[in-house]
């Protein structure tokens, strides 16, 4: 057997994530006569088909095959966008919608299971930190290029033109997962057993109950380690409310994604100056140090202090995906991060409701101050609790 082809594993990935259509599909929805507060509806919308998908799509990657849901992700996702070049109404795009919360769910909890069952089959699954956080890297330099063609392509073809064209990489990148190499233990297993569905979402469950490590690392993920990809969201209202040239909103993009970048790079060279789990959400706790200062100066000025705390959070995030993929044995991979992936989009809807509740009750720099405390006792609150 060939070993995983962990090269075709990072093409698939940048090529993925470079999507021109990303900088502007807020933009097509308004072009196309949608109201802003529809647009907002639109995005909630997305995030509760992920939800509703979430958990039994991890199911199906466990117990069918991980790389063809890789391949029909592509292609869902490909379809949202033609969906889109042609859509004119809030119920079309809607319906987009509906493919790529799928494609998102299909996703979600299978790459990194089926990263981590090949490195096994290959034996270097303690390779994983440094593969997982490699093709974090090229996903995010592939969001780079994606934002920065965008810019150039919309001088020249129609939002619906690159719609279409996002659309296209899709479909090429469906073939491009469609040739990595298939490695599902847990459907092997279940091969010679005669459990259904409900069997392996009962299994699931049962490990997150029963593994003190496994439950914690989740809800550290869910509560602190993703608030980085949280804020992402609401980065050009911190341009705005610095009153400086709108091309510092592509800065503070391109800050992000560097620094991200970074730490999907630095990950495993950290992970082997980490001694426990413990270290892993004090680095976190001081991520959000970062951006406390950044807080208190509000300055453009800080930037790289916000980049640093970009950077830690995904070194975190990293980390924590390793710790649970090794306390996993013999349980669905997929089945259980889907529950962080569902977990994971829950607090993201929360943490939106709650972000526009503190900023029209305090100033964005307040907002920011708080969302930064708060990371900082979820870091150091975790850190002393797995002293005991």
């Amino acid at each position: 057997m060939k070993r995983f082809n962990v090269r075709l594993l990072y093409t698939y990935k940048f090529i993925g994530q470079c999507l021109p259509i990303y900088a502007f599909y807020t933009l097509l929805f308004v072009e196309r006569g949608i109201a802003l507060g529809e647009v907002a509806l639109l995005i909630a919308l997305w995030s509760a088909f992920a939800i509703l998908f979430e958990v039994p799509s991890g199911i199906l990657a466990d117990r069918w095959n991980r790389r063809n849901m890789l391949v029909i992700s592509s292609g869902l996702q490909g379809v949202c966008f033609v969906i889109w070049a042609f859509s004119h109404n809030f119920i079309l795009f809607a319906v987009g919608f509906i493919f790529w919360g799928l494609s998102g769910a299909f996703v979600s909890g299978t790459e990194e299971s089926l990263i981590y069952d090949n490195l096994k089959s290959d034996g270097f699954e303690e390779s994983f930190a440094k593969v997982y956080g490699k093709a974090q890297f090229f996903a995010n330099t592939g969001t780079i290029a994606g934002i920065a063609s965008a810019g150039i392509m919309a001088s020249f073809i129609s939002i619906g033109a690159i719609s279409l064209l996002s659309a296209a990489i899709c479909f090429l990148n469906a073939g491009i997962v469609s040739h990595l190499r298939e490695k599902n233990y847990y459907a092997e297993r279940q091969k010679n057993e005669s459990s259904g569905f409900l069997t392996t979402l009962r299994e699931a469950g049962a490990f997150l109950k029963g593994s003190t490590v496994a439950f914690v690392t989740v809800l550290f993920l869910v509560l602190f380690a993703n608030l980085g990809s949280y804020l992402d969201e609401f980065d050009a209202l911190i341009i705005n409310d610095f009153r400086i040239g709108s091309i510092w909103v592509i800065v503070i993009l391109t800050v992000r994604f560097i620094f991200v970048s970074l730490g999907d790079i630095v990950a495993p060279f950290i992970q082997k100056r980490t001694l426990s789990i413990r270290q892993i959400f004090l680095i976190n706790g001081l991520a959000c140090v970062s951006l406390a200062v950044f807080a208190i100066i509000w300055s453009g000025y800080a930037i790289l202090l916000f980049g640093l705390f970009s950077m830690f959070t995904a070194v975190t995030e990293i980390l924590l995906v390793d710790t649970m993929q090794s306390e996993i044995r013999e349980e669905g991979r997929s089945t259980v991060m889907s529950f962080y992936g569902a977990g994971q989009n829950v607090a993201m809807i929360c943490f939106s409701l709650i972000y526009a509740l503190l900023s029209g009750i305090f100033t964005l720099q307040q907002t920011y101050v708080i969302i930064s405390v708060y990371g900082i006792i979820g870091g150091v609150s975790f850190f002393l609790y797995e002293k005991k």
